[in-house]
């Protein structure tokens, strides 16, 4: 599942760190974060590890050594079972990804994780089309503010060129106001598009959560928990289960 902003600031990090801890912590699902920034990602710090040896780029530098025992000394754990490939602490020059290792990175990744949420910089360019192309969901993130409705409407139409890319796309409002300045039906009107999630706007619990360090913190303590909590839900196909860790289908196939 990629994340992109439609600008910076949408909030694409705290939803992509939410989720993940959600669907590893209350839905029991071994999930993976990647933090795609070539530098200034900011996952690690909102899951509270700030020191880290490795990159995901210098993972992707060496996918010809890659196997179960080397991704180990990349990934950070975080408390609530979500597994972090992070970005570059510092900030580094650009360095071309090559669609193959990027596919191949990501080939070796689906077969041990049952979800991989990618926390995408803005733009639709290089490495993040590549990235768009290989996820099986798009999650577009806006906010009500003209800037970012502009540039989610330009996003969607150019990925729409893409075949198949459409119906993969799922629009979310973040920072909802039930009376904000621009109603959620201008927003669609403009980006042609339905909302696919909104998110509230909780912007003290968001800092509280950051500054735990843990997304799952404030469980059932938090209407913008509460929300995400029915998101990853669907995601995981069990929206009225939250909690439950085992049990009905899902336990027959081993899942």
């Amino acid at each position: 599942m990629a994340f992109m902003g439609a600008k910076g600031g949408s909030g694409v990090t705290t939803l992509a760190t939410h989720l993940g801890a959600l669907l590893a912590k209350s839905y029991s699902r071994k999930t993976l974060l990647v933090d795609l920034h070539p530098d200034g990602g900011d996952a690690a710090l909102y899951l509270g590890q700030t020191n880290h040896r490795y990159h995901f780029f210098e993972l992707l530098e060496n996918t010809h050594r890659l196997d179960g025992e080397f991704l180990q000394s990349f990934l950070i754990h975080h408390s609530s079972g979500l597994d972090l490939l992070p970005a570059p602490e510092a900030s580094e020059p650009v360095k071309h990804v090559s669609p193959d290792v990027l596919g191949q990175t990501f080939d070796f990744l689906r077969l041990r994780y049952e979800f991989i949420l990618v926390d995408l910089p803005p733009g639709c360019g290089g490495t993040n089309f590549e990235m768009i192309r290989h996820s099986d969901q798009i999650y577009l993130v806006t906010v009500a503010e003209v800037p970012a409705v502009r540039n989610a409407a330009r996003y969607l139409d150019y990925l729409s060129r893409e075949e198949h890319l459409e119906e993969r796309i799922r629009v979310v409002l973040n920072r909802h106001l039930k009376r904000g300045p621009i109603t959620d039906d201008q927003i669609e009107k403009a980006i042609h598009k339905g909302i696919f999630w909104k998110v509230p706007n909780q912007y003290s619990e968001i800092v509280a959560a950051i500054i735990a360090g843990d997304p799952t913190a404030m469980l059932d303590k938090s209407e913008i928990t509460r929300n995400l909590m029915r998101w990853a839900g669907i995601i995981d196909g069990k929206p009225d289960t939250a909690g439950e860790k085992k049990g009905g289908i899902l336990k027959l196939w081993g899942l």
